[in-house]
């Protein structure tokens, strides 16, 4: 039967043969006019048939034959199958063999319809749907054609399928759009194609893809190109090491080659990243063992050695920059014969003088180095040689970034080295470390840095990690005398030389101490000694730096080798009271660690004690300055204890000899209570990990357990010795002897039973006790439970917390006998609990809810009265003042949740959770209280089953918090609101579109009347995040619309800012500073906190646009020096005369010719020509002594000082005349006025100096001699009238004003209060 080529049924190009009548409903644009009347031409369809039926193969005319035969007979899928066959050509059959297990899944998408695709594999087509592009519109038409055909071929459009068919298909086409369309979807699903299938169709394969190769090349369209060399690289990864010896493999892989040079941009970065896939990325190197290099690799190696060999010249710089380009990810890659020539070739092209050439060879080494190559691809005896070709090629230290890169190279070769042979990377060193030291005289603070951070980097990763190898060899002179040679380069960075990098230098030795410090100590205790007198040294500005030098010496060295080289010159005889290595101490405390117990108590303790017996004495004898200064030193050498304590090498041997001494200071020394107590919890820490250290310490519990209930149960103590001392008990618990603790658990039960023990007492007990009892076994067990379950409900808030806190530890379960004592008692706890509910103080809330929790975890019957009667509670509990109160509500609602869904494990989850919010939700119908706590829980289960919480029960919850937004009540209102804000957190777009209406009607109300205007703000700003501006102010009123226009102002503002901030920044910062990660909220607290935070548009990320900076090759500077000033560039240090950067000119001895040749110069050029010392001395004769006696008089004012002195400097100042003088200091005769254009244009000076301004109003109006204002004849009198400026009017100024105008009436009041006293006066007279 034939199959109907569907004639009737028009073919659309763009959208496929969807139906006309189908729905679909893809976006608001209306489809394009060619959806109702579509061409009667099929040429994708037909091409896709003819291509499938005329394959790629051999025997090309008779294909043809064959094929017009079967075209007039008509086509059908048995005639095409059996075309297939006979030519060779793929067959369903034939695929289905090669893959033996062909899943293929299929998915509709929103535009399968248009396509008929439903392989996933191409849902990355599918967004090309909306495109403008004509590419995109292209790809999307022949993958419909393809489709089509696959689906008259009765295929299912399984990825191979679609393979067989798009290989078939583009030897035939002969449009470039069309090719490339091919290769593209190609591309894509080569990489799902079987293995299978891959390597048994390579050769049919690869010859297509070289044909679309070299006719591309032919006809110069590079467009299917880029398509085809990923096709390619894709089939060459997959092929097994046997394929790799054939010819045809090589010929496919040498078309790659081809393409790493050329000029296309995009084409050449296509072929580099196919030579790395195929390189570095090939299944056969994957292989376990894998070979040290892929077959290809050294073809690859020979190609880019031809193009170095034989690009010459200056206009060979951009090829070779494309080879180098290659070379820096697969140098690594390349065999040791290969990697060896073509390191000598990129030495010869440094000696070029171009700084690109050099800096890019620079960089290709560095990624060589780092990629670490095993021995096989480069020896160590190879590195060493490029190590020492290195020093030739060494930059100025006065040329900044060439000299930083030489560094990072030389480091990551030393490195490499040392990784690969430890005793030749250490003879390596010295001559580096000599350069980098010679850096730091550099004026260039970034070369001393990067220098720096080299030798940090060589003594971390060259030293400390062959400690066992240095170690060994200590009798090979060899290897010790190059860290001797190391040691005296960086010894000379302490010398005056150097003092303006002390603080590089100091953070160097810093690493020097903590890399070589364990290793050889003794070869730096010159050097500590060193620094310890130079740290002495009066005035000196690097104590910080030096501190923390020393601080790293005491890390490795321990403090016995520091004090012998930097002694602390304080032994209590004779001693200076200024204690000038005092320093020491506190160095020490901050920095000790992993070091001898026993010599803190053979040197510092005996030190401790006779100072304290000095301290002591001198108090009796009214020394106080000199006790205080001895009391304090004992008291920092016992803060120094805590360091000794922390992981000590000989706990086992000295533990014993301190014990004692620590106990006496526990019971007597109140001052020294909290340093033992710090350091016994840090010694039982760390003897945890071994046994005999653990057995040490317990062996002394029963000594120092009775000195801390002692303590513990002593009034009076303050609540920081309080928590220590009892803290310091949990610690020594954990290694003391069960019997031990039993005992020491009767007396404590017995005591607690007595009636004659006090409150205070009582309650430390019950503490001692709730620490005990994951130690006590089942009979003590019991006892504490009989003896707590009864004081829950006491009257005492203290005894009834601590009551709870005992029923906690035993709920919890920690041990198998709680476990026990648990589930026997479970009913009794239940019934005591909810009995005890109306009894329970708000302090007792934390941990009874912790309690219920436990029990719910361990009811496995259904029990809803326990259910129902507790639930309230937690509820209620949201509300509570306790942060652990509330936290504790939270979880425990979370528990009830999961055990209700526990208890109905016949229905579905969702079904048993929309029970549970449904009991919840009745709380909304209490009191405003119970109904803002039944909003918070609902808060905390929304965002807790965010991913299972759906449907009718959401929708539920979101229109009964829509009705209560429009409550009277602020505690409603804010719990409603926070409400809000978590499921706009919490859930997508899709689930918020149904209810956006009624949200925003909700919120309206609110918004309008101001209350809550700081979260509703939060809440539209996080709506117009999600829907965009213009869809919330059209489902909103007019009434908000100016609050959403200020915010989105503010996101564009904020948006602009960032992009502005963004584009300003350099390249070093934005590669240091990366895409942060904002940690999420962890407690429903801290989601429904009410930051400011959340004003910030922090919903796009920031993106760092780099500015790319131009590098010219020809950007290069000499430096010449010498007599004659000329470089020889035969000279092999020539390469330092070359400079990237301008080198500073130092020549500033040479005086530099007058540019204005004697003559002075206006700001417009005009020369000012002024008179000879006679002329000068002549004008001043003229001038008379008036100004004279002015100067006198200003120079007497100037020395007493006074108001008189400014008003006769202002009055001189207004008797010139503006512009006299241009040089500022000597006065101008000339009378000439600037004016018009030209040389005549006023000069910028003049243009701004200040208009003269007139006189103060009413200054006519002063009288010369008498105080006050006169009448003048003709004019208004001069109380009359107040001058009106328009200033006046400003409201900011208003205050001001007004002071104005106040003085002045209060002026006129006084004035006139005299003249009315004057007057009485007169009249009495008369």
């Amino acid at each position: 039967m034939k199959v109907a080529t569907k004639q009737d049924k028009p073919f659309n190009r763009k959208f496929g043969n969807a139906k006309p009548k189908a729905k679909m409903k893809l976006s608001k644009k209306k489809l394009p006019k060619s959806s109702s009347s579509n061409p009667t031409v099929k040429k994708f369809r037909e091409a896709a048939k003819r291509s499938a039926v005329g394959g790629h193969f051999p025997n090309i005319g008779s294909t043809k034959a064959t094929l017009n035969q079967q075209l007039g007979n008509g086509l059908t899928l048995e005639a095409l199958e059996k075309h297939n066959a006979a030519i060779g050509e793929f067959t369903e059959a034939s695929l289905q063999d090669d893959a033996a297990s062909i899943g293929g899944t299929t998915f509709n998408t929103w535009a399968t319809n248009l396509t008929g695709c439903t392989n996933v594999t191409f849902n990355r087509v599918h967004r090309y749907i909306n495109s403008s592009s004509s590419v995109q519109k292209e790809i999307l038409a022949v993958l419909a054609a393809v489709t089509e055909v696959i689906k008259e071929k009765g295929g299912e459009g399984k990825d191979v399928q679609y393979f067989g068919v798009l290989v078939s298909s583009l030897q035939e086409a002969d449009k470039t759009d069309t090719k490339m369309a091919m290769a593209h979807l190609l591309s894509i699903v080569i990489k799902k194609v079987p293995l299978a299938v891959l390597q048994s169709r390579f050769s049919q394969v690869v010859k297509v893809l070289l044909d679309v190769i070299t006719d591309c090349v032919k006809q110069e369209t590079f467009s299917p190109l880029k398509a085809a060399l990923s096709c390619l690289a894709s089939l060459l990864r997959v092929q097994d090491v046997n394929r790799w010896t054939e010819p045809s493999t090589e010929h496919a892989y040498r078309a790659l080659l081809a393409f790493v040079s050329h000029r296309k941009p995009k084409l050449r970065k296509a072929a580099h990243t196919a030579v790395k896939i195929v390189l570095r990325g090939s299944l056969l190197m994957q292989q376990t063992p894998a070979p040290p290099f892929h077959p290809a690799a050294p073809l690859t190696a020979q190609h880019c050695l031809k193009l170095i060999e034989s690009s010459k010249g200056p206009s060979s710089k951009v090829e070779i920059l494309h080879i180098l380009s290659l070379l820096k990810d697969i140098l690594s890659l390349c065999p040791h014969s290969n990697v060896k020539s073509l390191c000598e070739s990129l030495l010869k092209i440094m000696t070029l003088t171009d700084l690109v050439v050099r800096s890019t060879c620079m960089e290709v080494l560095h990624r060589l180095f780092t990629a670490k190559p095993t021995s096989k691809i480069m020896p160590a005896d190879m590195n060493g040689q490029i190590i020492t070709a290195l020093y030739d090629y060494q930059p100025s230290e006065k040329d900044g970034q060439p000299m930083i890169a030489w560094l990072k190279v030389m480091e990551a070769a030393a490195v490499n080295l040392a990784s690969q042979d430890a005793e030749l990377g250490i003879n390596h060193l010295p001559r580096l470390f000599s350069t980098c030291m010679t850096c730091l005289l550099s004026d260039r603070h970034d070369v001393a840095k990067a220098a720096v951070a080299t030798m940090k980097a060589l003594l971390l990763e060259c030293l400390e990690p062959n400690k066992e190898v240095i170690l060994a060899k200590k009798a090979n002179s060899q290897t010790v005398t190059a860290l001797q040679k190391v040691m005296k380069s960086l010894e000379t960075g302490l010398s005056y030389q150097f003092h303006s990098m002390w603080g590089l230098v100091f953070q160097l030795w810093s690493t020097v101490f903590l890399a070589v410090g364990k290793i050889i100590p003794e070869m730096l205790l010159k050097c500590l000694s060193s620094m310890g007198d130079l740290r002495d040294t009066p005035h000196f500005s690097y104590k910080v730096e030096m501190d923390h030098a020393i601080g790293s010496a005491v890390k490795a060295m321990g403090p016995r080798l520091v004090l012998k080289a930097i002694p602390l010159g304080i032994t209590g005889d004779h001693d200076n009271l200024e204690f000038p290595r005092a320093w020491l101490l506190p160095v020490i405390r901050d920095n000790i660690t992993h070091t001898e117990l026993g010599f803190f108590t053979s040197y510092f303790l005996p030190l401790a004690a006779r100072f304290k017996n000095i301290a002591e004495v001198s108090a009796r004898n009214n020394q106080i300055a000199k006790s205080k200064a001895y009391e304090t030193l004992q008291l920092q050498i016992w803060s120094m204890l805590k360091g000794f304590c922390d992981h000590p090498t000989d706990l086992k041997q000295s533990f014993q000899g301190i014990a004692k001494t620590l106990g006496t200071a526990l019971s007597d020394r109140e001052d020294l209570r909290m340093d033992v107590m710090s350091a016994l919890r840090s010694l039982i820490m760390c003897s945890l990990d071994s046994d005999s250290d653990k057995a040490e310490i317990g062996r002394f519990a029963k000594n120092f357990l009775p000195i801390l209930f002692n303590l513990f149960t002593t009034p009076g103590l303050n609540d920081g010795m309080h928590l220590a001392v009892l803290e310091t008990v949990k610690k020594y618990l954990l290694v003391s002897d069960s019997k031990l603790l039993s005992a020491f658990l009767d007396k404590c039960l017995e005591k607690m039973g007595d009636l004659e023990v006090n409150i205070y007492r009582n309650i430390a007990l019950l503490d001692l006790a709730i620490a005990m009892i994951p130690y006590a076994d089942p009979t003590r067990l019991n006892q504490m439970f009989e003896l707590a379950l009864p004081r829950v409900q006491s009257d005492d808030k203290t005894i009834q917390k601590k009551s709870y806190r005992v029923l906690e530890e035993i709920c919890s379960g920690k041990t198998a006998g709680c476990r026990d004592l648990l589930s026997s008692n479970l009913d009794k706890i239940t019934e005591t609990l909810l009995h005890s509910l109306s009894k329970s103080s708000p302090s007792s809330k934390a941990p009874r809810l912790r309690c219920l929790i436990h029990v719910y975890k361990n009811l496995q019957e259904k029990n809803m009265y326990i259910f129902m009667a507790t639930l309230p509670e937690a509820i209620l509990c949201t509300k509570e003042i306790g942060v652990k109160a509330r936290a504790a509500a939270y979880e425990l609602i979370i528990v009830m949740s999961e055990t209700y869904i526990r208890w109905h494990g016949d229905v579905t989850e969702k079904e048993s959770l929309g029970e549970f919010v449904n009991k919840v939700l009745a709380g909304l119908a209490g009191s405003p209280h119970m109904i803002s706590a039944t909003l918070l829980a609902l808060t905390r289960i929304v965002y807790h089953y965010k991913d299972k919480l759906a449907g009718a029960v959401l929708d539920n919850m979101i229109d009964s918090v829509c009705l209560l937004l429009a409550s009277k009540t602020r505690e409603i209102i804010k719990t409603a609101l926070g409400f809000v804000k978590v499921i706009l957190s919490a859930y997508e777009n899709t689930v918020l579109a149904a209810h956006l209406k009624d949200l925003l009607n909700s919120l309206h109300e609110i918004a309008v009347k101001g209350n809550m205007r700081r979260l509703t703000k939060i809440i539209y700003l996080k709506l117009i995040k999600r829907f965009g501006y213009e869809l919330i102010v059209n489902l909103t009123q007019e009434g908000v619309h100016k609050l959403l226009k200020n915010i989105h102002k503010s996101q564009e503002r904020a948006k602009r800012k960032e992009k502005e901030d963004a584009g300003s920044e350099d390249e070093d910062e934005e590669s240091d500073d990366e895409d942060q990660i904002t940690a999420q909220p962890e407690s429903i607290d801290d989601l429904l906190k009410d930051t400011d935070s959340e004003m910030d548009d922090d919903d796009s990320k920031k993106t760092r646009v780099k500015k790319g900076k131009k590098r010219h090759g020809k950007d290069a500077w000499l430096m010449e020096t010498g007599d004659d000033g000329i470089v020889d560039f035969m000279d092999p240090t020539a390469s330092k005369q070359v400079f990237a950067t301008k080198p500073k000119d130092n020549s500033g001895d040479k005086k530099t010719e007058d540019k204005e040749r004697g003559f002075k110069l206006s700001a417009d050029g005009r020369l000012i020509i002024t008179q000879d010392e006679e002329e000068k001395e002549k004008g001043r004769k003229r001038s008379g002594n008036e100004d004279d006696n002015e100067d006198e008089l200003e120079e007497l004012l100037a020395a007493m000082g006074g108001e008189l002195r400014n008003k006769t400097k202002k009055r001189k100042m207004d008797a010139a005349a503006p512009g006299d003088s241009d040089d500022g200091n000597e006065p101008s005769t000339s009378k000439y006025k600037a004016g018009g254009s030209g040389i005549h244009r006023p000069t910028a000076q003049e243009s701004r100096q200040p208009k003269e301004k007139s006189a103060a109003f009413g200054q006519d109006y002063r009288a010369k001699r008498a105080s006050g204002d006169m009448k003048k004849k003709g004019q208004p009198d001069p109380f009359a009238y107040v001058p009106l400026d328009f200033k006046s009017l400003n409201k900011r100024k208003q205050m001001k004003v007004k002071g104005s105008f106040k003085n002045l009436v209060k002026g006129a009041k006084k004035g006139a209060a005299s003249g009315m006293k004057f007057k009485a006066r007169r009249g009495k007279k008369q």
